[in-house]
Order: C-alpha cells, then structure tokens, then sequence
C-alpha cells in the first residue's frame, strides 16, 4: 500500500509542468568567411578614368556577384526551470510533517484516560487527550509529508540548462560585377536636357570625350547597344566631377568679378573655391590659376569689410535738457 501511494505520488509530481524561461547568450567568434555567388544576370557597366583634359569611359559586360560576409560564433540556449509553489509547498508541508510528527511520536505525553466531560448516545465517553493528539498527528503527517516530497521533487527539477551550439550570420551584403569581359558597341548619352547627342562607337571597348565635349553634351546616363550600363558609385561620381570642373576650368579668369562677388556674396565665393578644390582629385586638372584668384578675392573681401559705424545721437527733446 505504501508503496502504491509513493508511486501515485512521483507520478502526480513527475507530471507537473514547471515554468521554462529561456534565454540567449552569445559566445565568443569562431571564423568569418565570405560566400560568393554568381546571380546568372550578365549586364554591361562602365568604368570612368580622367586624364585632363579627356574621360575615358571603358565598358565591359559582367555577371553580378553576390558576395556575403559571414561570422560563424558560438550560442548558449540556457533554459530555467522553475515552479513558483514548490517554495510554498516545501515551507507548508515540513511545519505541518513538524507539527504532527511531534504529535505521534508524543502522543505519551499526554493523558490517556477519557473525557469524562463528554458521553455519546451509546454511553461511551469522550476519546482521551492521547487518542485526539495521534488523530491529529497522522492527519497532518498525511497532508504534509506528501506536501513536502512534493515541493522537494519540484525544486530538484528545478535549475538551469545550458545548451551550446553554433550559430551563422550574415553581417554584409554586396552585389558587384565580376568576370568583366571588354564589349564594343554603339554608346548613347541619355538623360540630358533637349536633343539627345548622337550615339557614338567605341574603340576597344573605350569611348573617350574631351571637355569641350562633356560640357556641350548634356547626359546623366549610358546606354550600350540599346542596354542600361551600370557604374559604381565612384565612376558615377568622378564622370559628375569631371562634367562640373569642366564647366569651372573653362571659364577665363576675372580677377575683378571675383573680387566684386567676394563683396556681395562670400558664401558663394566659398563653395565655389570648394568645388575647385574638389577638381584638385582629377589627374591633370589646371586648377591653379583659378583657386589663386578665388583665394586672393576671398582674402581681399575680408580685409575690406568696413567697420560698423556708431548710430548717431538721439535728438534731445525741449526741456529735457539737466
């Protein structure tokens, strides 16, 4: 029987759900490595080289390569298992085993003759304070002992886990050509104002313009053969810078309109002198002249400013006077 009841008991406990809490930590890196992929799409691009005064535009058909920066690390899936009444049942059912522990065990400490005070129907006096004391201490050993192995059987379940595995990810994400093979064709300047220039041919898969070209034409985008062509970003903006100075450089050099803009709009002077500084990147490019004067007026206008003059006297009104 006892052993029945111990059964029922590790099955109820045992089939308890406990409270799962569950977290994540991340563990120190193990290697990064780079995937590349080949996306199967062959498109032309473009390629922009200055040698002032001309642009060399080089085109060339290439796949897109999709290139992934991994970092492989290690993960520590850490689990808590808790069940909040296990506490409770612990505190609850060892005061209760406590309390009628000592009641069985001393129960001889109390007297064992009846109660006198008290007669059933049937004539038989009231139960001695030793039989009330044993009734109680087996009914509270029956209620806390369970109780108690409970609560103990739960904290034991009770704890953390850890489980450590690896883990993968993708910190960067870059599309570029790759496998670029030279391609001639007939190349159109899209994307300007009014009439479209006239499509040019390339030669070795190079089309150069002069700056007297790039500032007549006006165009934002390349076509070869009738396709889009892609540039990087860099090639996008040199082809702009190399349009911009061209426009800047060909200008004749007013030392006096430069010094009258100095006076009337400095901020504009200045990022004038910035984009000529900028012009400095492109190879060749005779920005000399032009940044000395612009240097020369700005230092001019500043040396010019005329001092604030004192506002004049408030009149004295009559008899105001001390």
């Amino acid at each position: 029987m006892k052993r029945w009841v111990a059964s029922v008991l590790m099955l109820a406990v045992g089939c308890t759900p406990l409270d799962v809490e569950r977290r994540t930590e991340r563990g120190p890196v193990l290697r990064t490595y780079v995937q590349e992929s080949q996306l199967g799409e062959r498109m032309p691009f473009a390629s922009a080289e200055v040698d002032w005064p001309r642009l060399s535009l080089r085109f060339s058909t290439a796949d897109v390569c999709r290139t992934e920066q991994h970092v492989e690390y290690t993960e520590n899936l850490i689990s808590t298992h808790s069940s909040p009444g296990a506490a409770g049942a612990v505190s609850s059912g060892g005061v209760l085993t406590g309390i009628g522990g000592f009641l069985v065990l001393g129960r001889t400490l109390f007297s064992n003759t009846p109660d006198r005070d008290g007669i059933d129907r049937d004539g038989h006096y009231g139960p001695s304070s030793r039989k009330v004391a044993t009734t109680w201490g087996v009914v509270l050993l029956s209620v806390g002992v369970p109780a108690l192995v409970a609560g103990l059987i739960q904290l034991h379940r009770g704890g953390e886990t850890t489980e450590t595995r690896k883990a993968d990810e993708m910190v960067a994400l870059r599309e570029v050509p790759c496998h670029p093979e030279p391609a001639d064709g007939v190349v159109e300047l899209t994307g300007g104002k009014g009439e479209p220039p006239a499509p040019r041919p390339t030669e070795n898969g190079v089309l150069v313009l002069d700056v007297e070209q790039v500032r007549a034409l006006g165009f934002k985008g390349l076509k070869l053969d009738g396709a889009p062509v892609l540039l990087e970003e860099d090639d996008r903006a040199r082809m702009e810078l190399f349009r911009t100075c061209a426009v800047l450089l060909s200008a004749p050099v007013d030392v006096e309109a430069l010094a009258v803009e100095a006076k009337r709009q400095p901020e504009k002077l200045r990022r004038k002198r910035d984009l000529v500084r900028a012009c400095n990147t492109l190879p060749g490019a005779p920005t000399g002249p032009l940044l000395d004067a612009l240097d020369s007026a700005l230092s001019m206008g500043l040396r010019e400013v005329p001092e604030a003059e004192p506002p004049p006297p408030s009149p004295v009104l009559p008899g105001t006077e001390l």
